[in-house]
């Protein structure tokens, strides 16, 4: 919760920096409860050289403010036009994702990694030994014991 409430300084004072028209959508009681619930110890300052991608600023900032956008300062058709934007990248992190963990590629990639194991131990020289070579070493092994 105390995330939660810096949270929403950052996102007071990136408010406080819009256009006064634009303030002015956002109903009294949104404004009113963020003010009533950010952090009176936390402090945020907002650079005005800077855009606001080039703040740093929280993910979870972030989200509140596109929530706010979305719902008091976007008209219907730019309303429309995120909510498609929005759902082709959803779209896309749902294609990577399914790409990722696909079963056929994952077996595919374990049959590659094998077969790479197979050359590297066939790289590497083993001495195998005869019998009688390991009889006479479990003899000599009792022998260095006593």
């Amino acid at each position: 919760m105390i995330e939660y409430n810096k949270r929403l300084v950052e996102v007071s004072v990136i408010l406080n920096h819009l256009n006064k028209s634009d303030y002015d959508k956002i109903p009294k009681e949104v404004i009113d409860r963020i003010e009533k619930n950010k952090d009176t110890e936390y402090v945020w300052y907002y650079d005005e050289t800077k855009d606001l991608k080039d703040q740093k600023v929280s993910k979870d900032t972030i989200a509140i403010l596109s929530y706010i956008n979305m719902k008091y300062l976007l008209n219907e058709e730019q309303r429309k036009f995120v909510e498609e934007v929005f759902k082709e990248n959803q779209k896309k992190i749902e294609n990577i994702k399914r790409e990722k963990y696909n079963p056929d590629n994952i077996f595919k990639n374990t049959k590659e990694s094998i077969c790479e194991e197979k050359h590297i131990s066939s790289m590497i020289e083993v001495k195998e030994e005869k019998w009688y070579q390991k009889i006479f070493k479990v003899i000599k092994n009792l022998f260095k014991r006593k």
